[in-house]
């Protein structure tokens, strides 16, 4: 549930194509209109220090039905499936 002040980003992805922690990584870059690399720079965190990238592109599979919440930054990463979303309040 999201309130009015939440803003979402959806996108679908072909997990064969793209890795998981790549399109979060450039999904939340893209929202704060920063390089991908500088991302950990602006955040003063990694991406590592809130869940491990390979363990979630091993996870994240085309055609594997899983789901995985998560936090990085103000931001709260859901991936179902095929879609990647992204809300920050």
């Amino acid at each position: 549930m999201t309130d009015s002040s939440t803003r979402v980003f959806e996108t679908e992805y072909d997990w064969s194509n793209t890795a998981p922690s790549v399109a979060v990584i450039n999904t939340i870059a893209t929202i704060e209109n920063v390089e991908p690399t500088k991302l950990s720079v602006a955040f003063d965190t990694t991406l590592f220090d809130h869940i491990e990238p390979e363990a979630l592109d091993a996870l994240i599979t085309e055609g594997n039905k899983i789901t995985i919440s998560f936090s990085y930054g103000n931001y709260r990463i859901q991936i179902n499936e095929n879609t990647l979303r992204v809300s920050i309040d």
